[in-house]
């Protein structure tokens, strides 16, 4: 008898789905969470809105980053809730780490009367909402990952 070499192989369709409808949730999740258009009084019409403007980043990251992540862990790493939780964590908070540690355009700012850059060089409390930006970026991302999951993976079973 020889050895079968473990493969997981879901449906094309599933995959597609899964990269097709991950990206607007994600977006709609986190523009709930954090709406913008905070002059609109209709709080739907500032999710809605603020989606729109999230899926615009979303839907590319997914296939820049998200498509090429898939397609090198598939054969590598079993699709586990765990295992895609934290590859879309990944994959959505690395391209924000890249832009939190830039040099700062401004030479001076604040958020709610903390200074963020003064002279032109990026402060702790800075640092601390570029962090608290990403992680939140990051929780999205992993939530994104389960999505993926259940829709590409789960109840699968591996052949």
């Amino acid at each position: 008898m020889e050895d079968e070499k473990e493969v997981w192989a879901p449906p094309r369709w599933r995959v597609q789905l899964a990269f097709a409808t991950v990206p607007g949730i994600a977006a709609i999740a986190l523009a709930a969470a954090q709406p913008l258009y905070s002059g609109l009084d209709d709080y739907f019409e500032r999710v809605w809105r603020t989606a729109l403007v999230l899926a615009i980043f979303a839907y590319p990251l997914g296939l820049i980053f998200g498509l090429p992540t898939y397609l090198v862990l598939r054969d590598k790493v079993k699709p586990t809730s765990l295992n895609c939780t934290l590859a879309g964590a990944l994959v959505a908070a690395a391209p924000w780490m890249i832009f939190a540690f830039l040099p700062p355009s401004a030479d001076q700012a604040s958020i709610g009367g903390r200074a963020t850059v003064v002279n032109g060089t990026t402060t702790a409390y800075g640092h601390l909402v570029a962090l608290q930006f990403v992680g939140i970026i990051a929780l999205c991302g992993a939530v994104a990952g389960f999505l993926f999951w259940l829709i590409a993976a789960a109840r699968r079973k591996v052949r």
